[in-house]
């Protein structure tokens, strides 16, 4: 019996958090520092395009690193799923 946490479900959620993250946080700092700064919307916009950037190209690694798992865990198994 595998655990709750081995889910594919979970993998595709830590994916989906990762992206958001990178997005949310990444704006937000861009948005502290042109308050700071007062030069909205300047950093605000540099820092959610390198969120979506990097928020898209980690998702994009981990989802491939994620389709290799299934795709052995399938062979493993004798391709049954």
């Amino acid at each position: 019996m595998t655990a709750i946490w081995d889910s594919p479900a979970f993998s595709l959620l830590g994916i989906g958090f990762f992206l958001a993250t990178s997005i949310v946080g990444l704006t937000v700092v861009g948005n502290l520092i042109d308050r700071r700064f007062d030069t909205e919307p300047v950093w605000t916009v540099v820092f959610l395009v390198l969120g979506l950037a990097s928020g898209f190209y980690g998702a994009y690694r981990q989802l491939r690193d994620f389709t290799e798992q299934q795709e052995r865990r399938r062979r493993r198994d004798g391709g049954s799923r």
